[in-house]
Order: C-alpha cells, then structure tokens, then sequence
C-alpha cells in the first residue's frame, strides 16, 4: 500500500509531523494538503514556517493540493451550494417561523476528500485500491474512530489511525509532543468563514484579520440570496452586526474541537 498522510492543517497532523521526524512514524509516501482556498491565514503560516523545514529535513515534501485545480467544477460556479443547486453545503444555522436548526455540512467531503483522492489517483499516480490514508483521530476521538473503523475503507486496509493504533495520544498528549519539539501550539485548522467557529475565533477573525473577516460577512450574505434563512452564526445574526468583544462564557469553545474535517 502507498502510504499517504492527510495532513489537516491542526494539531493532530502537527504532532504526527513530529513523530515522524522522530522517527517513532514510518516515513509516509506522501504528505498532502488540501487547499480550501477559504482556510484562515494562520493554516498556512504554521505550515511554511513549521511543517514544511520539519519534514524537509527528514527528506519529505508538502504537497499543497488547490481546490480551484483538482476540484469539482460545479455548473453553476458556486463551491458553496450542489451541482443541483438544492443544498447549501455549509454548516450552518438555520431560523424559520422561530424555530432554529443547523444544517449538516458537506464541504469536507467536496472540498477535501474528493479533491485529495482526485489529486492522488490522477497527478500520483496511485491507484483508489493501493492507497492508504493516514488520519490525525486521537483518543479523544474515539466514536469518529470507531465510525471510520465500520466502513470498508478502513476494512479493506485503506485507512490508518496513527494516534489511535501507532503512538496512541489524546489531544492535550498531542500538543505536549509537539511544544517538545521546540516549536510553537499549532493553531486550529478551520476555514475562515466556518460556522461551526466560538466567538473568540470569529473575535480574532474580525480584529487580526479583517479582509478574511469580511469576505465571511459578504459570503454570508452571498449565501442568503439562495437561502434567506441561513446564518453564519448561531443567534442567527448577520456577521457584521454581531459584538464579539464581549467576553465568553464558560463553554465557549468551537462546534469543532479537533479542527480535522476528515483529513
């Protein structure tokens, strides 16, 4: 099998870039990571400066994989919204006639695993069948482990869970392994104008990042033109009306606390 190391961008894929520069990983054939071209600026900073010189030095190179090149091109141009134009593939929240939901989020599986495996069966070369891929679940995972670990890619041998099977680590194990290395916490991997952000990540998106921040704003917007009752934020609030200076509470914290979106 090929070995190929989905690289998400966040803490868990940090820290099995440093078990491998460890060498306490195998070296994986390939290391890929899928650009969203909608990922927040600090994905990319903590890659060039960090991951990209780690694995160099060990002989491995990065392989940044452009949703706009290796994508599907949907008819109607929009990434956002179905080939079908019936659902908006965001996950975000909803707010009819007073009553609140969230919708499930498809852009993972559009804008990362299809573009991944498009990139690595057609520009690697590598066959779906000799393919496996390296996925950064740590312990604290364990039910989306345990989901991945029912289906046939996981049974057929095209999945690898290094830090549930390999150098099992919990995700506060994770950060420790990689602060040891002498480098810096990796940020949370998320595209900038995810829903499923707390609001002291849409705070630090709106003061450190503004252009991103608004762009998010005219999304939202953009979004609503299809679908009137989707939100960005769950008050169901637009964006640019929200104050996020206030402080959070207790439980403040993402929809999304590994950051992984699958890879």
């Amino acid at each position: 099998m090929t070995e190929i190391f989905s690289h998400g961008g966040g803490t868990q894929s940090a820290a099995i870039t440093a078990l491998i520069v460890q060498g306490k990983l195998p070296k994986p054939d390939f290391v890929c990571i899928v650009d969203t071209e909608r990922e927040r600026p600090t994905t990319w900073q903590y890659l060039d400066t960090v991951i990209r010189p780690a694995l160099a030095s060990v002989g491995i190179e990065v392989h940044r994989i452009s949703k706009s090149n290796w994508g599907s091109k949907p008819p109607h141009g929009i990434d956002w919204l179905s080939h079908n134009k019936n659902t908006v593939l965001l996950p975000a929240f909803t707010s009819v006639s007073g009553e609140s939901g969230k919708l499930s989020g498809f852009c993972s599986k559009t804008w990362k695993i299809e573009v991944l495996n498009r990139y690595v069966r057609e520009y690697l070369r590598v066959p779906t069948k000799e393919q496996r891929h390296w996925i950064g679940f740590s312990l604290d995972e364990a039910r989306r482990a345990m989901r991945m670990m029912d289906g046939d890619e996981y049974k057929a041998g095209r999945i690898r869970l290094p830090l549930i099977h390999d150098v099992p680590l919990r995700r506060q194990q994770a950060i420790r392994v990689v602060e040891k290395m002498g480098w810096p916490t990796p940020p949370r991997s998320a595209c900038s104008m995810c829903p499923n952000q707390a609001d002291n990540e849409w705070r630090d998106l709106k003061t450190n990042h503004p252009s991103e921040f608004k762009a998010a704003c005219e999304l939202e917007k953009e979004v609503q033109s299809v679908d009137p009752h989707v939100w960005f934020h769950s008050s169901c609030k637009p964006l640019s009306e929200i104050d996020f200076t206030e402080e959070p509470d207790l439980f403040g914290d993402s929809a999304c606390k590994s950051g992984v979106c699958f890879l």
